[in-house]
C-alpha cells in the first residue's frame, strides 16, 4: 500500500476518532452557540439558572435508568412509578399530612416496584424489559385509581418552599440534586463498588467468576433505579405545582433519550454518569430557546429528535456502519 494513501487512512481514522468522542460535546456547545446569537435572552445568567431548574428533574430521572443500565438490564417502569409517587406525595400533601409521611409514602412506593423489578429479573431469570413495561402499566394503573384521573394540585402550601428556596440566585433544589449527581459520580466511577456494577453491565459471567453478587447487584440497583424516579417525580411536581395525571408517560422518553446521549458523550457507548448531565442539558436548552424565540412547541420536539439523529452519526467512527442502540 503506497505510503500516501496509509497516510490519508491513518487522517480518516483519527477524524473519525475524534468525532466519535467528541461529536455529542461539539453538538451541545454548537446548540449553546447558536440559540445565544438567535436570541439575546438565552445567554443571560438568569436562563442559564433556568436551565438548571429544567434539567434536574430529568437529571434524577436519568440516574434512576442508568443504574438499571450500568448492571446490564433495561427499565421502563419508571413511566408508571413517576405519576404514582408523585400523586402519592401530592396527594397526602393536600389531605393534611406531613411532608414526611408524605415522602414515606412516596419512596415506599417506588421501592416496592423497585424490589418487584428486581425480583423477577435478578431472582427469577424474566425479561427485564418485558417485566418493567408491565409494571410500567401497573404503576399507570394504580395513579389513575389513586388520583380518579384528575391532577392533584398543593399551590400555596409550604412543601413548595422545597423547590423555591434559593442560595444567592440558584434554587436549593438544583444544588442539591447536583450534589446528588456529583456524589453518584464518585459512586460509580471512582469505587470499588462502582467497579463491580459496572462489571456486571459488561459480564455477568465474568462478574461471576471474579465473585461479585450478580443477583444482589441488579436488585439494588433496581431499586435505587425506583427511588430516583420518585424523586425525581417529586420535584417536578412541586415545579408544576401538582401532580399531573400521566406526567411519568411523558417523562419516560425524554428520560431514556439523555441515557442514550450520555452513551455518545467521550465515546464511552455504555451507560455513564458524566453524560447525564450533558444530555439533560440539551434536551432543556432546545425547549427553552424555542419558548424565548416563541416558536410553537412542537417544532422543539422537531428539533430534539433532529439533535438526536446528529449526536449519533457524529458519535459513529466507522460511517459506514449506523449506531444501533439498545435500551442498555
Amino acid at each position: 500500500m503506497p505510503v500516501s494513501t496509509r497516510a490519508a487512512e491513518r487522517k480518516k481514522s483519527n477524524s473519525a476518532r475524534f468525532f466519535d468522542v467528541y461529536g455529542s460535546l461539539l453538538t451541545f456547545v454548537l446548540m449553546i452557540v447558536v440559540f445565544s446569537i438567535l436570541s439575546p435572552y438565552f445567554r443571560t445568567g438568569e436562563n442559564y439558572i433556568n436551565l438548571l431548574i429544567q434539567s434536574m428533574p430529568l437529571l434524577l430521572l436519568a440516574i434512576g435508568v442508568s443504574f438499571v443500565n450500568l448492571a446490564g438490564e433495561t427499565d421502563l417502569s419508571m413511566g408508571g412509578v413517576v405519576g404514582l409517587c408523585a400523586s402519592l406525595f401530592c396527594g397526602f400533601i393536600a389531605r393534611g399530612h406531613s411532608i414526611g409521611a408524605a415522602a414515606a409514602v412516596s419512596l415506599g412506593a417506588a421501592a416496592g416496584f423497585g424490589l418487584l423489578n428486581g425480583a423477577l429479573v435478578a431472582v427469577a431469570g424474566l425479561s427485564s424489559f418485558i417485566v418493567t413495561i408491565s409494571t410500567m402499566f401497573l404503576g399507570q394503573g394504580l395513579e389513575y385509581a389513586y388520583s380518579a384521573g384528575i391532577s392533584l394540585w398543593v399551590r400555596d402550601h409550604p412543601v413548595m418552599k422545597i423547590v423555591n428556596n434559593r442560595v444567592g440566585p440558584v434554587p436549593l433544589f438544583v444544588i442539591v440534586s447536583l450534589g446528588v449527581f456529583v456524589l453518584v459520580y464518585f459512586i460509580v466511577h471512582q469505587t470499588k463498588t462502582g467497579l463491580h456494577i459496572q462489571s456486571v453491565g459488561l459480564s455477568q459471567d465474568a462478574a461471576r467468576f471474579a465473585g461479585i453478587k450478580v443477583r444482589i447487584i441488579k436488585l439494588v440497583m433496581f431499586v435505587l433505579g425506583s427511588l430516583f424516579y420518585a424523586l425525581g417525580g417529586i420535584i417536578n411536581a412541586l415545579r408544576s405545582s401538582g401532580s399531573i395525571i400521566y406526567s411519568g408517560q411523558r417523562l419516560l422518553l425524554p428520560a431514556l433519550a439523555i441515557t442514550f446521549i450520555a452513551k455518545t458523550i467521550l465515546g464511552t457507548k455504555r451507560a455513564n454518569v458524566p453524560g447525564l448531565l450533558i444530555g439533560a442539558l440539551m434536551l432543556s436548552s432546545v425547549s427553552t430557546a424555542f419558548t424565548l424565540m416563541r416558536i410553537e412547541f412542537y417544532y422543539s420536539l422537531i428539533a430534539q429528535g433532529a439533535i438526536l439523529i446528529l449526536a449519533a452519526i457524529l458519535s459513529v467512527g466507522d460511517r459506514s456502519v449506523i449506531l444501533q442502540e439498545d435500551l442498555r
